[in-house]
């Protein structure tokens, strides 16, 4: 049986966006200058080992992201994927390390979050995750298992297993020469983006808002610097010559 490699499909998209695309909405990235990273130690509220022992420092900083995502707007970045996705629904697919849902609310649909999603709470005790209607929790504990000390944002912390990696590579993997690419937004810090997308078989851009230090940004087909909002509508003529190719 043939790869899916060989098989005569129309061009696909991919789009893999870090926080760099939200921050012109007005969310803080997590590294660089002003990162959250910056004033919050990492090893305080995103490690797996330690969270428990720090649950309230861990839920004050996650219950601040809540409340800083309910007063963000999509911006034209966002919009212009959620374009792309509506011109082809059956050939794009959007995958983020971001755990906001502003690229729901510009009209994506099938986002895969990779690192997890604020609005969803997760009890380690027994799996169970649900969505919070509260933008702060109110440490009211499990719902299926009723225990509290085992309740964390439904984000994925280092040293946790991310369930959705499977799925980037698997995708990455597949991609084609016909196939395109579009980085957003990222560092390549946590996820190297250069290796997954830059050195896959696929037509590779990357846009970010300047020249990094953690990837091998010549690894990519084509490099845009400077603001998402700008670039990817700018980029919109060149996506709909490869897709309709």
């Amino acid at each position: 049986m043939p790869s899916d490699k060989t098989l005569s499909t129309p061009p696909r998209l991919i789009v893999f966006s870090g926080a760099g695309l939200s921050a012109e909405s007005g969310l803080s990235t997590f590294r660089g200058k002003s990162g959250l990273w910056e004033n919050v130690p990492l090893d305080k509220v995103c490690n797996f080992a330690t969270w428990r022992q720090n649950f309230d420092a861990v839920h004050e900083f996650y219950n601040a992201r809540r409340i800083a995502v309910a007063a963000a707007k999509p911006n034209a970045a966002h919009l212009a994927i959620a374009d792309w996705q509506k011109r082809w629904p059956d050939r794009v697919r959007i995958l983020t390390q971001n755990v906001d849902r502003l690229l729901e609310l510009a009209g994506c649909h099938s986002v895969v979050h990779l690192h997890g999603d604020v609005h969803l709470m997760h009890c380690v005790a027994c799996d169970l995750q649900w969505e919070t209607e509260e933008l702060a929790y109110d440490h009211s504990g499990c719902p299926l298992c009723h225990q509290t000390k085992t309740v964390k944002p439904a984000v994925v912390f280092f040293g946790q297993p991310a369930p959705h990696y499977e799925t980037l590579y698997g995708i990455a993997a597949a991609l084609r020469p016909v196939d395109t690419a579009v980085v957003v937004g990222t560092s390549g810090a946590v996820l190297p983006a250069d290796q997954i997308f830059g050195n896959s078989d696929a037509f590779s851009i990357l846009v970010n808002l300047e020249p990094g230090s953690d990837m091998d940004e010549l690894a990519f087909s084509e490099r845009y610097y400077g603001p998402a909002t700008q670039l990817l509508p700018k980029l919109t003529e060149a996506i709909v010559g490869r897709m309709e190719a």
